[in-house]
């Protein structure tokens, strides 16, 4: 668990007298201030406060730093919701840093979560930013300044709303506001403007940039989440060796929730799909190779010997090969999305 979680339930026990246990909405981490007890998730998703009065317990909701998490009190006296309700408060507001002065840093930090709702409310009143849709992309200079990167985009802008700021030497975030007439006026999709805005940055400037590409937040409040969604885009992209120079998040959303599984979980999805005879396919890049290549041509024989420039027979021998190590004739649809899920949680797995 986060030291500064652990630090804002310490200081609520230190305020109130109350013990809150904690876990990671989407995750398996979890803390509680009594060593060793087994912490009580509730059945289901929990959204504001939540009382289960058969487990005695009133769990509520709370963000920091842009993860979701849940908390819950004892509520045997009757009085949890209330307790719940003041609980929460105190957490996102004891955990929320100060605006700095500066517009950017203000920007910076309500990206980086590192801010609670009130205070990303306080910034869009102060700079008069539209609490609106938005989808925020996240931009890596891959060998230029990201100085100049980030003097382009502002005049590559759709709209006067739009926003650029630095988040590190190498990276910027760009946060792109919809009107809500759709999703998109000029583009059919956000992978499309993604895709624009690199290929102008290569053309204007001569800097290769790959851009993270999250989902739309229902308000600039929520960017956050958009911004996460991002960065976990271009993780993803690099885990699996995907050379592309867009990564949306939309894409990754199923290996995400893979993800978030306990360890042993994935180990026991893969010990059920495997083959005596499986490791050998996954350990050889050859093989790895060619099917990887056969799934990314639509299960297309003749546009997959295209592309990995192989005889049609020796492709057919080495998915036959693939086929006897696995169990799996991934010519089939069914048999090709199964090889596909035990690449992931190989992948996962280390």
């Amino acid at each position: 668990m986060d030291n500064e979680i652990i630090s804002l339930i310490d200081s609520v026990k230190q305020r109130t007298g109350i013990s809150v246990r904690v876990y990671l909405e989407n995750g398996d981490d979890s803390y509680s201030p009594v060593a060793g007890e087994m912490i009580e998730r509730a059945d289901g998703k929990v959204d504001g406060i939540k009382d289960v009065a058969e487990k005695g317990k009133t769990y509520f909701k709370f963000r920091h730093k842009a993860d979701e998490y849940v908390g819950y009190v004892n509520s045997e006296n009757g009085n949890g919701e209330s307790i719940a309700g003041v609980i929460s408060v105190m957490l996102e507001n004891i955990g929320g840093k100060e605006f700095s002065t500066t517009k950017k840093e203000s920007l910076k930090n309500v990206l980086l979560g590192e801010c609670n709702a009130l205070q990303a409310q306080k910034f869009v009143r102060k700079f008069g930013i539209p609490d609106m849709p938005c989808c925020v992309y996240v931009v890596y200079s891959q060998g230029g300044s990201i100085d100049d990167v980030i003097d382009f985009l502002e005049n590559f802008k759709s709209n006067t709303r739009d926003l650029v700021v630095e988040t590190d030497e190498i990276s910027c975030a760009y946060v792109r506001f919809q009107d809500g007439s759709s999703q998109e006026n000029d583009f059919q999709s956000l992978t499309d403007y993604a895709y624009l805005m690199a290929q102008s940055v290569e053309e204007e400037l001569g800097i290769k940039v790959k851009i993270g590409v999250g989902g739309t937040s229902g308000s600039f409040s929520d960017s956050a989440v958009s911004y996460k969604q991002a960065m976990i885009a271009v993780r993803m992209s690099g885990l699996f060796e995907i050379k592309t120079v867009v990564a949306t998040y939309k894409d990754y959303v199923f290996i995400k929730m893979l993800e978030d599984l306990p360890k042993y979980k994935l180990e026991e999805f893969l010990n059920v799909l495997s083959e005596p005879e499986t490791k050998s396919v996954f350990a050889d890049p050859e093989m790895l190779e060619t099917a990887s290549e056969f799934l990314k041509a639509n299960l297309n024989v003749s546009e997959a010997s295209r592309n990995l420039y192989m005889h049609r027979n020796t492709l057919m021998y080495r998915l036959d090969k693939i086929e006897k190590s696995t169990g799996l004739d991934i010519r089939k649809f069914q048999d090709a999305m199964t090889f596909r899920l035990m690449t992931i949680l190989y992948k996962l797995l280390g």
